[in-house]
């Protein structure tokens, strides 16, 4: 592992947590996940190989711990870095650009985030399955399912076996806005996000779910 070689308490933290994808994994367990695939949903341009280095340089660090069962868990120590990790997220809501480039576009970590924000006492007794389906000028259409179910919230790439009772039809530039809080609901309909379903389900959605961790974290209008 390379290190800055300073006494610096900064730097030897950074010597342990700077590598890349590091503070990603601490995220995703911060964020609830326990099991290597869930973490990997997270992440979903880390290789496996990557994934499994970063996890036992924490493991051997202290930050995390593997139990017998395959999953993982931040120690005392590591859930101390929570403050870190909200901040810097906080920090980059706050002033970095607001406008994505396409790269940052991915529906997959897009639909794991909102999975894991379900307010699942909003849902309804019956379960309820959401298709959703990304447009994208010149590009395929992508499509994938939400099972939300006061029990169980899963993403899938096929139907599970429900009626598509909730369809909402977006550009994934618009919904990962409106999810960001970058616009409102109305601004993301005024752009094409479109919700279909029965009228309450319809009227309920955006009550599903708590929004993006810093969605409430406001921009410094610098301009850019």
């Amino acid at each position: 592992m390379a290190t800055y070689g300073q006494f610096c308490s900064v730097a030897r933290a950074l010597d342990l947590l700077g590598e890349r994808w590091t503070l990603l994994v601490v995220r995703e367990l911060l964020s609830g996940s326990t099991r290597f695939s869930d973490i990997r949903r997270g992440i979903p341009r880390i290789s496996r190989t990557m994934l499994s280095a970063r996890l036992r340089d924490l493991t051997n660090s202290g930050i995390v711990k593997r139990s017998d069962e395959a999953t993982y868990e931040l120690t005392d120590e590591g859930r101390e870095l929570g403050a870190a990790v909200r901040e810097l997220g906080a920090w980059g809501q706050r002033y970095l650009p607001r406008t994505l480039p396409r790269e940052h576009l991915d529906v997959d970590a897009l639909l794991w985030d909102m999975r894991r924000r379900v307010c699942v006492d909003e849902l309804p007794h019956a379960p309820v399955v959401a298709r959703f389906e990304f447009v994208e000028p010149r590009r395929r259409r992508t499509v994938r399912f939400l099972l939300l179910r006061r029990s169980e919230v899963s993403i899938c790439s096929t139907n599970p076996g429900f009626p598509e009772e909730l369809r909402i039809t977006t550009s994934p530039r618009t919904l990962t806005a409106w999810w960001r809080g970058d616009i409102s609901l109305a601004d993301a309909r005024a752009e094409g996000l479109l919700i279909e379903g029965k009228r309450e389900w319809v009227r309920a959605f955006p009550r599903w779910f708590e929004r993006y961790l810093f969605a409430g974290v406001q921009p410094v209008r610098s301009g850019r």
